[in-house]
């Protein structure tokens, strides 16, 4: 199994950490149709998870968008939404990884104002995310490994914004990187 996927981000929707791991990216760069699905499936579902959490049998906690699975973690004791892809469903590996993450942001950043973080901050969070989380998770999963094709310019990367930029939602953060990777490969899709 292999984590396609994982975002994190706050109530307000603006990103903290959002990354493809497995080529997540460029498999919704090819079909413009397919990502703007997946966008509008991820804000809708996400907020409907939030806004139903208190009806635990009524949420919707899984999709699957093309090979991938995903899953939606109803608001974190750390007050932050996750979001993950998998390469095959498995709710215990999910929740596996939801309490890791929760874990580690009360931990880590128990006393982080979120409203305040920036670019250098999200990068910063991912590197410790992978090495303290991920790793660990899956060392005996057959181990972890970002291969991601496009790399750090990954389409699905989205971190939170300089101040000296427009805030914007984690959903519009990835719409931008992608219309942007189409401009540059001289591509006219719009999302």
């Amino acid at each position: 199994m292999n984590l396609e996927y994982l975002m994190i981000y706050q109530a307000s929707g603006l990103p903290i950490f959002s990354k493809c791991f497995k080529g997540f990216c460029s498999l919704n760069a090819k079909d413009p149709i397919l990502l703007s699905g997946f966008l509008t499936a991820l804000q809708s579902f996400s907020t409907q998870i939030t806004a139903d959490a208190s009806v635990s049998d009524s949420t919707l906690e899984a999709v699957k968008i093309g090979p991938t699975v995903m899953r939606f973690s109803k608001v974190l004791p750390s007050g932050h939404n996750v979001v993950i892809g998998l390469s095959e469903d498995s709710p215990s590996m999910a929740k596996e990884i939801f309490n890791a993450v929760d874990v580690f942001i009360r931990t880590n950043y128990a006393d982080t104002k979120w409203a305040f973080v920036d670019t250098n901050f999200g990068e910063a969070f991912g590197n410790l995310l992978v090495s303290n989380v991920l790793a660990p998770l899956f060392h005996n999963k057959g181990g972890w490994e970002d291969t991601c094709p496009l790399g750090d310019a990954c389409a699905m990367k989205a971190l939170p914004a300089e101040p000296t930029q427009e805030k914007i939602s984690i959903w519009g953060a990835i719409k931008k990187r992608y219309r942007s990777l189409w401009k540059k490969k001289g591509m006219s899709h719009t999302i």
